[in-house]
């Protein structure tokens, strides 16, 4: 009796140590989200899916709007409580996050282009990985489909440059009651994926952005200017007074070049109105390339749990959960065998699918540069600066050669400062 007695107790403390130890195991990771739509309820329920299948790891998403993460993340630092895992897109700091490469191996990083991670590298001997995109905004033209079948005219091919898109742009408007070729905002971000097809590089050879000194972005302002003098583009989009997706809905212009992230809002506005459609970027000596800004996840170099958050990394860039995000977030996927392969989007407008979709097919088109500029640290100072000397230049109060010297200048100083 004594025996079994023993026995049964021994068999409790074991027990008792165990479930300690299983307790002391099991972690909690923050998680900092910031979401333009639904991104962080899909992280949330993506990820209690993962800890159901992972029962010692807990995710809490705590979700932030995108303009706070820096000052979240910051308050998190000085209470000594600082995130786990960020999603972000700006304000990136080398040397605070975790390198996932050694954790994660090689199965995820070949699935991504290599210069997202070249870019938060500071030194060219770094393997580092320390954040991958999970979606991004994309630049690539609108198109009104309906004009060009009442005009008679076909949509040029997916490689058509410039010059045959102008050439069917002026032929539609000549044969319709269209007012205007093509419209765009006078946001640098909208015109730099022309200026890239057409030749512009935005780097030096040290890697810094600079303003490019030859064709492209010259070439397609004037190609702009051109055009507000001929009355094919509505002035007021350059002079920042007119929006160019109000022109586009109402029919009146046949392109207007903007993103991926309005698509939901031109069907709703068009509603049957008429077809359009997303072309691909017109090609010029640079290829036909839109321009992507990213957003990421990242890990803070300052976590405790950095095998669990990997684990996390990869559940959540795996192929099929990977792809459900995009699905039900409605972004565009960084991964470009996703991106070719296209995604099943959950969307009751087929027209926002295919919208998407279309812009997703531009992904592998991508300039390296169209990649790195929005991560550049001074992209901000650069669109600022941009848009108010373009805007000059389009008035007329500056010539181009003025407002390029300025913009120049600006630019220089901030790098040098």
């Amino acid at each position: 009796m004594k025996k079994i007695f023993f026995v049964i107790l021994m068999l409790t403390l074991l027990m008792a140590i165990a479930g300690l130890s299983a307790a002391q195991e099991s972690v909690t990771l923050h998680f900092l989200c910031f979401q333009d739509g639904n991104e962080c309820a899909v992280y949330s329920d993506l990820l209690a899916r993962f800890s159901e299948a992972n029962p010692g790891i807990t995710v809490d998403v705590d979700v932030t709007a995108e303009e706070k993460v820096l000052e979240r993340l910051q308050a998190a630092y000085d209470a000594d409580e600082p995130y786990d895992i960020a999603r972000k897109n700006r304000g990136w700091l080398p040397g605070m996050y975790v390198d996932l490469h050694p954790l994660l191996g090689e199965a995820l990083t070949t699935t991504f282009r290599p210069v997202y991670f070249e870019l938060l590298r500071v030194l060219p001997e770094d393997t580092g990985i320390y954040a991958f995109p999970d979606a991004l905004d994309m630049v690539a033209p609108f198109v009104n489909v309906s004009l060009f079948e009442q005009a008679g005219v076909t949509l040029p091919a997916a490689s058509a440059s410039w010059d045959e898109w102008l050439a069917a742009l002026d032929e539609v408007v000549g044969a319709t009651d269209a007012s205007y070729v093509l419209s765009v905002d006078n946001k640098d971000h909208r015109l730099i994926s022309p200026a890239m097809s057409l030749g512009a590089q935005y780097f030096d050879d040290e890697g810094k952005l600079t303003l490019p000194d030859a064709d492209g972005l010259r070439e397609f302002l004037l190609i702009l200017r051109g055009l507000v003098e001929a009355g094919k583009t509505p002035a007021d989009t350059l002079l920042g007074t007119g929006k160019s997706q109000e022109y586009f809905v109402r029919g009146e212009t046949v392109m207007y070049i903007c993103g991926s992230w309005k698509a939901e809002e031109v069907a709703e506005q068009v509603g049957d109105d008429f077809e359009w459609t997303i072309v691909p970027n017109p090609t010029g000596p640079g290829g036909g390339t839109g321009v992507a800004l990213a957003n990421w996840l990242a890990a803070d170099i300052d976590t405790n749990h950095p095998e669990a958050v990997a684990k996390v990394f990869e559940y959540l860039l795996g192929t099929e959960v990977s792809a459900e995000f995009s699905a039900r977030t409605l972004t565009v996927p960084a991964r470009e065998d996703l991106a070719a392969a296209g995604i099943d989007y959950q969307t009751d407008r087929e027209i926002v699918a295919a919208a998407l979709n279309a812009f997703a097919r531009e992904v592998p088109n991508l300039q390296d540069q169209a990649i790195r500029l929005d991560m550049s640290g001074w992209a901000g100072f650069y669109y600022e600066a941009s848009n108010t000397l373009l805007r000059a230049f389009f008035a007329g109060e500056l010539s181009l050669d003025e407002a390029l010297a300025r913009l120049q200048d600006q630019l220089d100083e901030v790098k040098n400062g």
